[in-house]
């Protein structure tokens, strides 16, 4: 086996058939025209109607309704509850001492218990609806 010799000079290999590459030809450049994307769709998650009844239930044992409502979407609706529930409260008190306070303070403690959560659970699939019907006003965003 014979080695080549390292000293001599290296000459490129004698090929008589290679193959000459043929000039591609590109298409024109053609200018791009400006591409309009529209109002972008915005994830908006969806609540919770067992979230905003347990609000409603747990913390209206404690006499404060309404944050069921405001978890909703519905901030006037629970508003108007915790306020009127205080309002209210605050008569039946004084009415105690008349003797009737002693019926309507727990009567008014047990209608704003069952009406809370369901005023929370109504709220809550109307917002629900309104954004997997994309009327909601979180839902698009223009760019």
């Amino acid at each position: 086996m014979t080695h080549p010799d390292p000293y001599q000079q290296w000459q490129p290999a004698q090929t008589e058939h290679l193959p000459v590459p043929v000039a591609q030809q590109h298409p024109a450049p053609v200018p791009m025209q400006p591409v309009y994307v529209g109002p972008q769709a915005v994830l908006v998650p969806q609540k919770s109607a067992g979230a905003a009844v347990a609000l409603e239930l747990i913390l209206g044992l404690f006499g404060i309704f309404g944050v069921g409502n405001l978890y909703a979407g519905r901030t006037s609706s629970g508003v108007i509850l915790m306020l009127s529930f205080w309002g209210l409260f605050w008569i039946n008190f004084f009415l105690i001492f008349v003797f009737i306070g002693i019926v309507t303070m727990p009567l008014t403690w047990i209608a704003y218990l069952v009406l809370g959560p369901l005023l929370a659970a109504r709220g809550v699939e109307r917002y629900n609806t309104s954004v997997v019907a994309g009327t909601h006003a979180a839902i698009t965003r223009s760019y």
